[in-house]
């Protein structure tokens, strides 16, 4: 026999053992594997801290042995011969602590139904066959090594030798005080007499009626495991599409359940179950194939409303028929089950198709604002204007950043976003350019106001520092702003009360050294149109009293410093009228005036 056709006929045996096998015990994670040494080895392993029963196990893979399609047995049992050797063993564990042997019958695998009725051909002897013997010491793995591929405990792949690395079978019958005697049977299956005289009779019956095959088709006589294995494939599809497996497994399941129970013939007492059973499967498939079509639909989540619309349509659909499936229908667990993946999938396309409106708007939102605040930039003039136009870009833009990635709005919302920002730039920089003129503007005005106030209170020389504050800050205020002929206005009038503040700072300093040189000479008032001057009453009788007597006594000397002092102070004053250009009013202590001077006299 071809080894690669041999295991893969091996691979099929053990998936559709375990398939039969693991609706018996569903808490349990059972591994079923088969090699082939001098006879077929069935090995069950399970992961420790619960066991299945044996004998369940034994029994049910005894009856699927027999079940099992005999492309698949016949060439083995002719190659090898009929004996199977079952072995239950814990994950990790090198001995098995439960065996089973069985022989199985090659005539009966190689059983052709249609030589039951050829009477010519047919020979009692040639079907039923010498029991065989079974040897009861024979070891259970003394054969020539084979490598075969398995899941450990932890899921890795791990490879056992010596057909799955079982010890020989003398082993097995130790007293080990720390496992448990493996159980063992044997068992051979040979076809009792009475069988063929049933079956010659039913021949006979069944030739009478016209119909040579109707009883070698499925679930005529006894149960009807095609029916059963159906619906295990819809459990096991169930269970694939709740672990979040294969939906192609899973879809793939239930095409073949549904060709199970469509194979039962009308003439079966379970043809009745099998057509309500395929009905459902129909309806199922159906629900499946919309649900396919939904699921290819929204694999590209970026979509249109209206293909939003059609793929929550289909998922209704699909919806509807599943829950046409009845409670007392075997299809009622795996309708539940694929229920919630629908409703799930509905919720998501009602998400999508919420989000995508949503998107929309906002795009629309966005759109309208970006309008409103392109005509408040265009008119813009104030501060407050630019800065209402400012805020608008703003908004604008707040309502495609809100746009989510992976709705059909939000490529054109990120066009949108570049340039409604560059925009938003912009009127920014206009706004900072608006708000730092109107601030130096106030400045300049503040400092101008501090100035004239000083200029009350004759303190000229903080007037100066002051006048130059303020002519700084106009000087700051951007060319291009909405304050700039304003600011233009502030620095020639700043600039005149400046100079006018210096000359008067210098007005007064001067005539504070005339006044105080020698004691106190005279006082001065400051005004834009005058300065007066006043000698104090003290300098009067000084100057008096020596004059007087020098002039008694005949003090030529005296008199001349007298005169030359008197002329040399009203030269200073004249000096301080010219460059002060404002014309001067001389009084003496008696506040009567006693002399004028004029710029340049």
């Amino acid at each position: 026999m071809d080894a690669g056709l041999q295991q893969d006929r091996l691979k099929r045996m053990a998936q559709m053992l375990q398939e039969q096998l693991q609706p018996r015990s569903p808490a349990i994670p059972l591994q079923v594997q088969c090699a082939l040494k001098d006879s077929l080895l069935v090995l069950v392993q399970h992961p420790p801290g619960n066991a299945p029963n044996p004998q369940q196990v034994f029994e049910t893979l005894e009856q699927s042995i027999l079940e099992l399609p005999t492309e698949l047995t016949a060439p083995i049992v002719e190659a090898k011969g009929a004996k199977v050797k079952l072995f239950l063993r814990v994950l990790g564990q090198q001995k098995p602590y439960a065996y089973h042997t069985i022989e199985l019958v090659p005539a009966l695998l190689q059983f052709d139904p249609e030589a039951l009725f050829k009477p010519s051909e047919f020979q009692p002897s040639e079907l039923i066959p010498t029991p065989v013997e079974v040897d009861e010491t024979q070891p259970v793995a003394g054969e020539p090594e084979l490598v075969e591929e398995s899941l450990d405990e932890s899921g890795k792949l791990a490879v056992y030798e010596g057909a799955f690395g079982l010890e020989d079978s003398s082993l097995l019958a130790e007293d080990d005080a720390n496992e448990k005697a493996p159980i063992k049977s044997d068992r051979q299956f040979t076809v009792p007499p009475w069988f063929w005289l049933s079956v010659g009779g039913i021949g006979t019956a069944v030739l009478v009626g016209g119909s040579l095959f109707a009883l070698t088709r499925p679930c005529v006589i006894g149960g009807c495991p095609s029916l059963q294995q159906a619906q295990t494939l819809v459990q096991r599809s169930a269970q694939t599409t709740r672990s979040g497996g294969s939906s192609q497994q899973s879809t793939a399941d239930l095409l073949e359940a549904q060709r199970l129970a469509g194979a039962i013939p009308p003439w079966s007492s379970y043809y009745g179950d099998a057509q309500a059973f395929k009905q459902r499967l129909n309806q199922a498939l159906a629900a499946e194939t919309k649900a396919a079509t939904a699921t290819q639909k929204a694999e590209s989540v970026a979509q249109p409303i209206a293909e939003w619309q059609t793929t929550q349509t289909l998922w209704k659909e699909a919806i509807a028929q599943m829950q046409s499936v009845p409670k007392d229908s075997p299809l009622f667990g795996f309708a539940q089950e694929r229920l919630m993946t629908y409703r799930a999938n509905l919720l998501f396309a009602d998400q999508r198709i919420k989000a995508e409106q949503t998107a929309q708007q906002r795009l629309n939102t966005a759109k309208k604002t970006a309008g409103l605040a392109e005509v408040r930039q265009n008119t813009a003039q104030q501060l407050v204007e630019w800065q209402l136009a400012q805020s608008t870009w703003q908004v604008a833009i707040n309502n495609l950043t809100q746009i989510s990635n992976g709705t059909t709005s939000h490529a054109e919302a990120q066009r949108l976003m570049e340039s409604y920002t560059q925009k938003l730039q912009a009127v920014g920089d206009r706004a900072t350019k608006e708000q730092q003129a109107a601030k130096v503007y106030a400045q300049a005005q503040t400092a101008a106001q501090r100035a004239n106030a000083l200029q009350q209170q004759n303190q000229w020389s903080q007037a100066v520092s002051a006048w130059q504050s303020a002519l700084a800050a106009a000087k700051q205020v951007p060319n291009d702003s909405v304050l700039t002929d304003e600011a233009q206005t502030l620095m020639t009038s700043y600039t005149g009360s400046l100079k006018q503040a210096e000359s008067v700072a210098r007005v007064r300093s001067d005539l504070e050294r005339i006044c105080t040189a020698e004691g106190k000479i005279c006082d001065y008032t400051i005004t834009n149109s005058v300065i007066e001057v006043r000698f104090s009453p003290s300098y009067e009788r000084r100057v008096r009293t020596l004059g007087g007597l020098s002039s008694f006594s005949g003090d030529a000397e005296t008199l001349y410093k007298i005169d030359k002092h008197l002329a040399s102070l009203r030269t200073a004053l004249q000096t301080v009228c010219t460059n002060s250009g404002v014309p001067m009013a001389v009084y003496n202590s008696d506040n009567q005036q006693i002399g004028s001077l004029i710029p340049g006299g």
